[in-house]
């Protein structure tokens, strides 16, 4: 009786052991999931400002959140802030990793390398499932997690921590289109 137990057990963590060692990693062609991403996105706390409540107003597209341009954090330059991160705007997302640089293609919006460890100030890491990144201004702190989940997908959160406001975090959601 024991030994069939421990049999049983023993198939299922080799069963487990193999689905995740055969899931396809980070790299590959992602495409925007948009009711994930809406469900991911609770809804937000408003006040009676026209801010929102936060330190720059959005506008809701698709049920998602999205800084405005030129209001407050979005445009480079302005007040010496950096733009917000192009996975806010993507739907579509190329992610193809290279030794000790990953090259991230945000599809109609920007791309980017990144080179592991802290280079320039941004300070990133990865492996076969997970991309962390991060960089501060003299304005605020960002940091992008990118993740596939147990189902496949790529789970992105983004923090935007202003030094004189709330913490802001956005989710997108982004299904495989190619490994």
């Amino acid at each position: 009786m024991l030994g069939a137990s421990f049999c049983a057990l023993w198939l299922v963590g080799l069963i487990v052991t193999t689905a995740q060692a055969a899931a396809p990693g980070i790299a590959g062609r992602w495409q925007l999931n948009d009711a994930l991403t809406r469900e991911a996105n609770p809804p937000e706390k408003r006040s009676n400002s026209t801010f929102g409540g936060f330190g720059a107003p959005t506008l809701v597209v698709g049920g998602m959140p999205v800084p405005i341009p030129g209001t407050g954090g979005s445009q480079p330059g302005i007040g010496g802030s950096s733009p917000d991160p192009a996975v806010l705007r993507a739907i579509e997302l190329v992610i193809q990793p290279a030794g000790d640089r990953i090259t991230l293609e945000y599809v109609g919006a920007a791309t980017e390398t990144l080179g592991r460890g802290n280079v320039q100030g941004q300070k990133s890491s990865w492996d076969e499932r997970m991309l962390k990144t991060s960089y501060e201004t003299t304005t605020r702190k960002v940091s992008q997690v990118y993740e596939v989940d147990a189902d496949g997908r790529l789970q992105v959160e983004v923090k935007l921590n202003p030094n004189q406001g709330r913490t802001q975090k956005h989710y997108r959601v982004f299904d495989r289109v190619t490994p």
